[in-house]
């Protein structure tokens, strides 16, 4: 999530006007639908970003990183913020409101203000549930053929029921319709090229999905997208998994979301994360995750697009493992579901989700994360460096 994410809201994706027979990755003709999803590499007029008053496990609250982010791509594109002022409530209780709406938004304004943010480029958007990685629940745009712009309402899965109609909310705010599906699926974990092939974690979405067949759920994605082809790939990082891992400590990450480890860079270009032999023969677990990208890398190899080219892959280096602790006793309710079987007094190790393809794409510029820091070891800045590399090969504008 991973802080914060792009949901395109305008594209140069084709479309077609008219419905005509597609055929899916299984052989099964389905109706081409005249609405797409547009790649992320596409134009975009504005970029939705959340805004989140806390932190997550003693972190620093997500809007100090939000604000860097905004200055660094507001000469390219607008931003539509979105705002409560609340933290997520649970149905176990835990955390009360933290400002009421016009607070909250005087607030924001002056914290823009004061850090030299054009209010024009910032469009302050309500809605009374914040989300930190608001790429999973949306809002998923879609472009129509010719013009226009809809919304596409998958299902989710989340301790809060509420969360599942955020999508559908702001549609109703931007007066978008929506393309409802019974599908369940976040954001983070589909990739489009644009032109009619889509990137699928098989794992994540048979896991969301137990009662769909594999081939149901691709019809529906292709539906939904617009789309022609489904490329499924395999696991995502071993140390981005949920629940206690092999090594004893926790994975708080989403199970493998494809903006992790696999993203288009163009129609054509796939960046896959990669895990060095250094890496492999100090952490285990990176061994895992090794093991996993190069499942990855061979599927893809054999894999073409939707006209039945190859796609030409480059690697982006994976940083060493992130591990931070945590006091089971100093966790509030809704942090504590992300440790099921943990007990008071315990001191809980996990693994901090880190990835450079985890980026943003902001018409002229790439946005992604600076790992290094005070504290950490020199490595993760040649790492930084390495992904910094690596990013402008793939984005040479």
């Amino acid at each position: 999530m991973r802080p914060s994410r792009r949901q395109v809201l305008q594209g140069l994706a084709a479309a077609t006007a008219s419905v005509s027979p597609a055929v899916t990755a299984a052989g099964a003709p389905v109706a081409r639908p005249i609405l797409t999803a547009p790649a992320e590499f596409d134009a975009q007029d504005y970029i939705w970003l959340p805004w989140v008053e806390r932190g997550f496990l003693g972190a620093p609250p997500l809007h100090t990183v939000i604000l860097p982010l905004i200055k660094a791509i507001m000469g390219q594109v607008r931003v539509r913020l979105l705002y409560s002022g609340q933290f997520p409530l649970y149905p176990d209780g835990g955390v009360p409101p933290l400002l009421d709406r016009q607070k909250a938004r005087a607030r924001l304004q002056g914290l823009l203000a004061a850090a030299g943010i054009d209010p024009a480029r910032v469009e302050l958007v309500y809605h009374p549930l914040p989300y930190g990685a608001i790429q999973d629940p949306g809002p998923y745009s879609l472009r129509a053929a010719g013009a226009g712009l809809a919304v596409a309402d998958y299902r989710l899965n989340h301790p809060d029921s509420r969360s599942e109609a955020r999508a559908r909310d702001l549609a109703a705010i931007l007066r978008l319709r929506t393309v409802r599906s019974p599908l369940v699926s976040e954001g983070g974990g589909r990739q489009s090229n644009g032109r009619g092939t889509l990137l699928l974690a098989r794992p994540v979405e048979t896991a969301r999905n137990p009662d769909w067949t594999l081939e149901a759920i691709e019809r529906e994605h292709l539906r939904v997208h617009g789309a022609r082809k489904v490329i499924w790939l395999e696991q995502g990082p071993a140390e981005e998994q949920w629940g206690r891992l092999v090594d004893g400590r926790w994975g708080i990450g989403t199970g493998g979301h494809l903006d992790a480890f696999a993203r288009f860079a163009d129609p054509s270009t796939v960046l896959l994360a990669e895990v060095s032999a250094e890496q492999r023969e100090r952490f285990p677990i990176l061994a895992e995750t090794h093991a996993r990208m190069e499942r990855n890398r061979a599927i893809l190899s054999a894999a073409t697009d939707q006209h039945g080219r190859p796609l030409r892959i480059l690697p982006v280096p994976l940083p060493d493992p992130l591990v931070a602790t945590a006091h089971y006793d100093e966790l509030a309710p809704h942090e504590r579901i992300w440790f099921p079987g943990s007990r008071p007094g315990e001191t809980i190790e996990y693994y901090l989700p880190a990835s450079y393809c985890n980026f943003i794409i902001a018409n002229g510029v790439v946005a992604t994360a600076r790992l290094h820091r005070a504290g950490r070891s020199d490595g993760y800045r040649r790492c930084d460096e390495q992904a910094r590399r690596a990013l402008q090969r793939a984005f040479p504008g």
